[in-house]
């Protein structure tokens, strides 16, 4: 039987079917046996059990504010409590906003090995340190942990967040500086780095200088074929768009604004189409002022059984895939490849790209062919493309086998899954199926 290290997962996403992290993990760990691994995490998304079952959250305990800054956030703390009892005192309405201000996204945080995470740690005999790193306080206690445990360590890069964080704030170019210090060490660190697609392997291997392994969402193709489409037809008589996954200001709302603008257009032009958008209430919530703008845009909540979500992909007549065109998401996300890539090619129905050249998940799309592209923010191209997409049956039928068979070649479970697994045996030094674990 073949052995497998016990993995220590170190995240602030842990293992869920929900969000595009979460659903990365469950696909890539699949299989691994539960009582070698274990997971330090401060994800606020309830986690599953169906991969992992071992959970350690972070509280204040481990990662905190420094000190003075606690005292601030005691402050804040009581001025909310005043508002909700009716409090009207302008004084104490200041403290929170001129906290919030003079924070910006750069509050400095202390972290530490905590005596109940040390125990937990020792108890479970980690071999290899696996992390997706984060912010700074997520980065010291993975340089914390991997000295204290004296384990080899794999580092598995999930976007740029580098490139956009602590910007903001009085304490930015303390956290900025002390940021590139400690992302230098663990990945100078670490046995092996990987990262979420070939793009951003390229750049952060020449960026810091040491080579980094392409490794992102996996789908077992094999498994849904029976649920997927067969075919590229519309299913009319109204046609479906869907947008599945998360709404967030700063990755892609304001191209699915544009979406919901370019479906009211289309009705309006007599194609009967509409927009349903799968994704969680708390990310909804905030700007259903700009997205509700017809009965014909639908919100739906994101189911976490495969089959369901599959099946859902497969009913649609279109999927499409916005990303804003702002230089600051593009700098955010340049690298990125978004979970739900490998099972919208999977499903079979036809993708409309909508987002900036330069992006990989939009390169990807226009080199390969598996997505139609609308690299410009123009309404009219926008809403030419929805047309063609809708209605012309030879590019639908085009995307269709192109998606289908670059999902097989690519991104396969049988292929991806037994790699990465590979990958972490070889990082804790064993050669497959050679090597028990530790007892």
């Amino acid at each position: 039987m073949t052995a497998f290290p016990r993995v220590l997962f170190l995240t602030p996403n842990a293992f869920n079917h929900l969000t595009g992290g979460g659903v990365t993990f469950s696909n890539l760990f699949a299989g691994w046996p539960k009582d070698c691994l274990a997971t330090v995490h401060n994800d606020a998304v309830p986690t599953s059990n169906d991969i992992c079952d071992r959970y350690f959250k972070l509280g204040r305990a481990e990662i905190d504010l420094i000190a003075p800054l606690r005292i601030a956030r005691m402050l804040r703390d009581r001025e909310a409590a005043a508002q909700a009892a009716g409090s009207t005192d302008a004084a104490s309405r200041t403290v929170g906003g001129l906290v919030a201000r003079l924070q910006g996204d750069s509050a400095p945080q202390r972290t530490r090995i905590t005596i109940d995470l040390e125990r937990w740690i020792t108890a479970f005999k980690p071999q290899l340190l696996y992390t997706i790193l984060g912010g700074n306080a997520v980065m010291s206690l993975a340089v914390a942990v991997r000295r204290r445990f004296a384990l080899p360590m794999v580092v598995h890069l999930m976007d740029d967040f580098a490139s956009i964080i602590y910007r903001r704030g009085l304490f930015a170019s303390i956290e900025r500086t002390r940021m590139h210090a400690l992302l230098a060490e663990n990945l100078s660190a670490a046995a092996t780095c990987m990262a979420i697609c070939t793009e951003m392997c390229e750049e952060f291997s020449r960026r810091y200088e040491r080579p980094f392994l392409a490794f992102q969402n996996c789908v077992d193709v094999e498994r849904w074929q029976n649920v997927v489409r067969n075919g590229s037809a519309a299913r009319g008589p109204d046609f479906r768009l869907l947008y599945f996954g998360s709404v967030f200001a700063n990755v892609q709302l304001a191209s699915l604004v544009d979406l919901c603008r370019s479906v009211v257009r289309l009705r309006a032009g007599g194609l009967p189409v509409m927009l349903d958008i799968a994704s969680p209430a708390s990310h909804l919530a905030p700007h259903r002022d700009v997205l509700a703008i017809d009965p014909a845009i639908r919100f739906t909540k994101p189911t976490e059984d495969d089959g369901a979500f599959f099946a859902a992909l497969a009913a649609a007549d279109a999927l499409v895939l916005p990303i804003n065109y702002d230089a600051e998401t593009v700098d955010f996300i340049r690298y990125s490849m978004p979970t739900k890539v490998p099972a919208y090619m999977a499903s079979g129905t036809p993708i409309l790209v909508y987002g900036p050249a330069g992006v990989a998940q939009v390169d990807y799309a226009a080199r390969e062919g598996w997505g139609l592209v609308v690299s410009e923010r123009a309404p009219q191209a926008l809403d030419a493309a929805l047309r063609r997409i809708l209605c012309e049956a030879s590019l639908r039928e085009t995307l269709h086998r192109r998606a289908k068979t670059l999902a097989r070649e690519h991104h396969d479970t049988a292929r991806v899954r037994a790699k990465f697994q590979d990958t972490l045996k070889q990082a804790a030094g064993m050669e497959t199926g050679q090597i028990a674990p530790a007892a």
